[in-house]
């Protein structure tokens, strides 16, 4: 079962099999993010262990109200819930904060808002490549 944690500790998450799919997102809040990984994960398959996130909801570049859970001590994105259709029922992990980093080592399987991926990020060779809200990019 893959686990995490902020930086600081103070909550610790968990779910159970393999993502559903594998993303990196290049839109302004994930950018903003840092831009690691997002593991897409059923939303009964995961939990919080240990702790009791802060909760931040917004409208996202997807134009859906999305809520970031993170840690009030040292300010750690944990996860995303809500959004679109695609995704009400998944739980969006930032791979970053789990403890197996060796599970960063398989590249993502999707990348979104290509659109706007810096320069001298390279694609990701074989991942589909969506722009926007999620319309495939024709190649």
């Amino acid at each position: 079962m893959p686990t995490g944690s902020c930086l600081c500790g103070e909550i610790k998450i968990a779910y159970e099999g393999d993502p559903v799919f594998r993303a990196i997102c290049y839109c302004h809040d994930d950018r903003k993010m840092a831009n690691t990984q997002i593991f897409q994960v059923p939303k009964d398959s995961f939990s919080v262990t240990q702790g009791e996130p802060k909760t931040y909801t917004k409208v996202s570049d997807h134009g859906t109200r999305i809520t970031n859970h993170f840690c009030a001590t040292c300010g750690t994105t944990l996860y995303r819930s809500g959004g679109g259709e695609a995704t009400r029922d998944k739980i969006g992990v930032r791979a970053g904060v789990l403890d197996d980093q060796s599970l960063l080592d398989t590249p993502p399987a999707i990348e979104v808002y290509v659109e706007k991926r810096p320069p001298w990020i390279k694609q990701v060779e074989g991942a589909i490549q969506l722009n926007g809200k999620y319309e495939m990019v024709t190649q």
